[in-house]
């Protein structure tokens, strides 16, 4: 389990770097001001049936309430950052534990 953890959280590393190096190289050959595309527009991009889905899921069996503030707040992020920040959280959360010896006198 715990090397699960670790390979989703190295994948989704290897995809923030991804992100990052695309919106670089994007805006370089451009000659434009650096601008980070979101993880809501980049996913829409890619398969916008399952954002509607996602987001009719959400309102209809989860809370209507919680698809604006919550949701759309981490769609509006940049899509690096985004999956760096769940890339560490799944790296640490499945780190192996260091065995600790207890010595009783």
């Amino acid at each position: 389990m715990l090397f699960i953890l670790r390979l989703f959280g190295g994948w989704s590393i290897l995809a923030a770097a991804i992100a990052l190096t695309y919106d670089i190289t994007a805006a370089y050959q451009t000659g434009a001001k650096l601008v980070f595309a979101s993880l809501g527009k980049d996913w829409e991009a890619i398969s916008p049936s399952s954002l509607n889905a996602l987001q009719t899921g959400i309102e209809r069996h989860v809370a209507r309430a919680l698809w604006d503030p919550l949701v759309l707040g981490i769609l509006k992020t940049p899509a690096f950052a985004a999956f760096a920040v769940f890339g560490v959280l799944l790296y640490i959360l499945g780190m192996r534990r260091s065995r600790t010896n207890i010595y009783a006198n």
